[in-house]
Parts: C-alpha cells; sequence; structure tokens
C-alpha cells in the first residue's frame, strides 16, 4: 500500500493546525455559498500547497476544473469532524495492515498538517516506511511525477517479482 501526505480526520491534527482549517473552511464555504467555486478551490489551494504548486495547478486548469468538486471537499471535512466510530486514522486500525506500507512525503510541503499526518500513519501501520520526494511539496504528482513514479514503482516491484 502506498499513500501520498494522506488527509486524515482532525484528531490526528496538530492543535494549532485544527483553528487553521476551521477558517480555511469557513472561508472556502463562503465563496462556494457565493458561487465562487473557482475561487473556493484556490482559496483550499492555498492552504494546501505553496505559491510555487498554486501557480502549477492554476497554470495546469486544475484549480477551475476542480472547483466543482468543492462541495464534495467540504462535505468531507463535516463528516470526518463528526464523533463516531474507528476511523482509518486510529493506530488500531493501522496496526492491523499486514501489507507493506510506503507513506511518500514532500520534504517541502508548507503545511504542517499533512506532514503530521504521514508521520502518523508511518508510526503506526507495521512495515510502513517513509520516502522523501525531494524537492516535492504536497502536489509531488503534479509538480514531481517522474520521481514520484520511480519511488512507487521501487516499492512495488518486489511484488511483481516471480516467488
Amino acid at each position: 500500500m502506498a499513500v501520498y501526505e494522506p488527509a486524515l480526520p482532525p484528531g490526528v491534527w496538530p492543535e494549532q493546525q485544527r483553528a487553521a482549517v476551521g477558517d480555511t473552511v469557513a472561508r472556502v464555504g463562503e465563496l462556494a455559498a457565493a458561487g465562487k467555486l473557482t475561487d473556493a478551490a484556490r482559496a483550499w489551494a492555498e492552504f494546501v500547497f505553496h505559491d510555487g504548486e498554486v501557480a502549477a495547478l492554476d497554470s495546469a486548469g486544475y484549480l477551475e476544473a476542480t472547483g466543482r468538486y468543492v462541495p464534495v471537499l467540504l462535505n468531507d471535512i463535516q463528516q470526518g469532524s463528526q464523533p463516531g466510530g474507528p476511523t482509518a486514522a486510529d493506530p488500531e486500525i493501522l496496526g492491523r495492515i499486514s501489507a507493506p506500507v510506503l507513506v511518500l512525503h514532500g520534504p517541502d510541503t508548507v503545511n504542517p498538517l499533512f506532514t503530521a499526518c504521514a508521520r502518523h500513519v508511518a508510526d503506526h501501520a507495521p512495515n510502513a516506511r517513509v520516502h522523501e520526494i525531494p524537492g516535492a511539496g504536497h502536489a509531488a504528482p503534479l509538480t514531481h511525477p517522474e520521481a514520484l513514479a520511480e519511488a512507487l514503482t521501487e516499492f512495488f516491484s518486489p511484488a511483481q517479482q516471480p516467488a
């Protein structure tokens, strides 16, 4: 199994990030309610990505294309904030993963929320290891696709070998 800076429920977030997420979600919600979905996507992107990544996302048409999914994002955040049963982030659930886990991370990720989430998975999933994509931030699939593909290929190659 491989994950790139997974987004986990609020219980995993550093305390200082909870308020920042709340402020950002409120702003994104206001923009979405006003029908400004691309602006809402940009507001979220500015919270998640560094300026260079936001520029790359914008030039690729990502922000405009994903604006229509902002209501889904807001719904997911709301549902993830509700108390309930166990989640995929619970240490006992992560501890049940029997497959090797590759936790990919970009050292240039500006939001400590994603670093904390990646570390949480790596700390609680057995057979987990962290691999940094040099020079990458949270948008590595867009900005560093070759390095990401190389890391994934290296990780999954042994699974393709005959026994």
